[in-house]
């Protein structure tokens, strides 16, 4: 064997036991788009889109614009359908959340409702598939006293939800047909869905609460007694951990801990700053599935991740937004860069630096290493960062 072949050889070796390793890809301007898009403007006035009026689910990006409800192919950027959900509505509201939802069948269920002459509101939920056909409708008789809203459940449901007393609500369960599988009453305070649980909540003392936390069925699968001197609920994980938190003001430390069902500690962790959003807030999270394996947010100028056993990461970022993804990766946000990190250990994967001319901008996040760019004229663009 000449030296060239044995050089050869001893090369080959070393990259198969080299372990694999991911490398970011850095722009100083912007990557070529897939598409864009142009939402249309209105003559009178002109609202920016926002992050939080933002989903992606089943090849759709669902936005508000302008005081109606609009769906963009993410495949082709074409327009699919606009919905005027608030067309005789004395409620106004252009956000996804306790009045919007999109079902995991790309189906849209909107709440509204108008002003009677009592001087009370008369709720409705109006169903619309992803084409911006009107479904069914479900008009509700209670008085409310403040509070509405609508879940969309992971086995397909749709639950209504409507306070008609203090700690006394009524839900209505309904399947993608419309069709009412179940009414209940509850002598308690409906704290909305998270991860495959409805949360609810009974005060239970000054400074203490009783959460329950039901299944899709609405089958109580467990309750847990909360004293705020202790600790704020943060929320509930995929895996069932509850999550709470604590910040000392005089130290400037945050302590996150989390709990099983039974009130067992299984890890607590203190950090330097103050707590911030962290990933069980919904509009941090646009796309479809959950962030599963991982706890996290900001904590003073820092982005960290705690998984189900305690071990924690942590990245010093300054000011910075974040959004999770069900792959397990989570983007991050500066004045400067877009950087998307993979969760079990934070490498980079892809990053875009960011130049005077796009640093105002908005960027959403689904997974697979897809951003659409949202300028500050609404023009929509698609990115896909694993490309070029």
């Amino acid at each position: 064997m000449n030296a060239r072949k044995l050089l050869r050889g001893i090369i080959i070796a070393v990259l198969l036991l080299a372990p694999t390793q991911v490398f970011a890809r850095t722009w100083t301007s912007m990557p070529e788009a897939e598409w864009s898009y142009t939402d249309p403007k209105t003559e009178d006035y002109y609202r920016y889109i926002s992050l939080s009026s933002s989903e992606i689910r089943k090849n759709n990006l669902y936005y508000f614009s302008n005081d109606k409800l609009h769906i963009i192919n993410t495949n082709t950027g074409k327009h699919k359908a606009t919905i005027d959900y608030l067309k005789n509505s004395n409620v106004k509201y252009s956000f996804f959340g306790s009045l919007a939802q999109v079902d995991n069948k790309g189906n849209v269920y909107a709440m509204t409702a108008v002003k009677t002459s009592s001087g009370n509101y008369a709720y409705k939920l109006t169903a619309y598939n992803d084409a911006g056909t009107k479904l069914w409708e479900k008009p509700y008789k209670e008085k409310i006293r403040s509070i509405a809203g609508v879940l969309a459940l992971n086995n397909g449901n749709i639950v209504t939800y409507l306070e008609t007393a203090s700690e006394k609500f009524v839900t209505y369960t309904y399947d993608t047909k419309g069709q009412l599988k179940e009414k209940k009453e509850w002598k308690s305070f409906i704290n909305g869905y998270q991860n495959g649980y409805l949360v609810t909540v009974n005060i239970i003392g000054k400074q203490a609460s009783r959460f329950s936390f039901y299944d899709d069925s609405m089958k109580l699968k467990f309750s847990l007694n909360v004293n705020f001197k202790d600790g704020y609920y943060s929320g509930i994980t995929a895996e069932g951990l509850i999550i709470f938190y604590k910040y000392n003001s005089a130290t400037n430390k945050t302590t996150y801990f989390a709990k099983d069902q039974k009130g067992k500690t299984l890890w607590s962790k203190e950090l330097t700053g103050q707590a911030g959003r962290d990933t069980l807030y919904d509009h941090h999270h646009h796309g479809e599935g959950t962030f599963t394996s991982w706890y996290g947010g900001n904590v003073g100028d820092k982005f960290f991740l705690i998984d189900r056993k305690g071990n924690t990461q942590q990245l010093t970022v300054g000011d910075f937004e974040f959004q999770t993804a069900s792959d397990e990766t989570v983007m991050l946000k500066t004045n400067k860069k877009v950087v998307i990190y993979k969760a079990s250990n934070l490498s980079v994967l892809h990053s875009i630096t960011l130049t005077e001319a796009n640093k105002e901008d908005q960027f959403l996040y689904a997974g697979g290493g897809i951003v659409y760019r949202i300028d500050e004229k609404n023009v929509i663009s698609k990115m896909a960062l694993g490309k070029g």
